[in-house]
């Protein structure tokens, strides 16, 4: 039973595909009036421990000793699976209110601006992986930005001694749909020096895999090829916080361009790597079509078992931006709550 929110200049739909599977899954988000994502969600992170032994794919498709994702109720404990008291397991994916909807999946949350922030439109879940849990979480700021964040707790695997170092890779795929869906295009940001001139950005034509290069401080950006009135074209810039590289083995890109396909391309069938994720990237064009972004963050998770991660592991956050460039053609006005208003 999904649900759906009007706030901050957004109106989005959001759902938890079978309450055990792919996480909290966003659909038809519009700014302004303007169609910015079809469909966004994390279906699948794969967890490689140090030594290659274990490796888990956890969520949609799950394999290799993972499991899927199990919503809870956003009041449960940050606790291991065993240790969760009854009625943690969600029943629905509406709303979660204490009253009315005590086993609801998701919360939502208006924000009003702040002095510093515009207003928010928020909603997140919370979902058991075994011992450890994931945050799936949403934000979309009346400035046009969008925030995917997701966090991690739970308790340590320990199986086996000691605790070891691993890397969550989590995958998440955007159908962007910026301003309608047949006439997009990704492109590539790249810093090649400080004279005028150097920065700029190359068009991705046919379907690719793609790796980031902090020398040039690489992002990508959808947009729509028809130029605004300005002169302008409306996109979005993705900007991934990861703390790493791929590995080349398990993980072996940072960005995918896909184009959409009917049948859908979720990754149920990934395995232990991310080599389904390349197969999407065959060669087709994707120049002014309905293209589909596979994005990795990554977060290298050295325990501390002897001390803050001793019981559980707090919630830390990884986190995607999405930020809206040309998409207005002037400053919004009115997003702080300051006297007078700035701006």
């Amino acid at each position: 039973m999904p649900g759906s929110v009007s706030h901050a200049n957004w109106t989005f739909s959001w759902s938890v595909p079978s309450l055990s599977g792919e996480g909290l899954v966003i659909s038809k988000a519009i700014f302004n009036g303007v169609e910015v994502l079809f469909r966004g969600g994390q279906p699948f992170v794969l967890v490689p421990y140090h030594g290659g032994s274990p490796t888990f794919k956890d969520g949609l498709g799950a394999s290799c000793g993972g499991v899927p994702y199990t919503a809870l109720i956003p009041t449960a404990p940050n606790t291991g699976g065993g240790l969760l008291p009854p009625g943690s397991i969600a029943t629905n994916d509406n709303a979660f209110d204490p009253v009315a909807n005590p086993s609801g999946a998701v919360m939502l949350e208006k924000v009003p601006a702040g002095l510093t922030e515009p207003a928010h439109a928020i909603v997140w879940a919370k979902f058991q992986v075994g011992n450890y849990q994931y945050i799936h979480e949403w934000s979309f700021g009346a400035d046009g930005s969008v925030d995917f964040r997701v966090g991690l707790g739970g308790a340590l695997w320990t199986t086996n001694q000691p605790v070891m170092g691993h890397i969550h890779n989590f995958y998440i795929r955007l159908d962007v749909d910026l301003a309608g869906s047949a006439n997009n295009l990704v492109q590539r940001f790249a810093h090649a020096g400080n004279n005028p001139g150097q920065d700029g950005w190359s068009d991705i034509l046919v379907e690719a895999k793609q790796s980031a290069d902090p020398k040039t401080f690489t992002k990508w950006r959808v947009v729509n090829k028809t130029p605004k009135a300005n002169g302008q074209l409306r996109s979005y810039e993705a900007l991934a916080g990861s703390d790493g590289a791929p590995d080349g083995m398990y993980s072996t890109g940072d960005v995918w361009i896909v184009r959409y396909k009917g049948s859908g391309e979720d990754g149920a069938t990934v395995g232990c790597t991310d080599a389904v994720i390349n197969g999407y990237a065959n060669g087709e064009s994707v120049n002014g079509q309905d293209v589909v972004i596979w994005i990795c963050l990554r977060h290298h998770h050295a325990p501390r078992p002897l001390g803050e991660e001793k019981l559980v592991l707090p919630y830390e956050f990884l986190e995607l931006r999405l930020e809206p460039r040309d998409i207005l053609d002037s400053t919004p006005l009115g997003i702080y709550a300051t006297t007078p208003p700035s701006p």
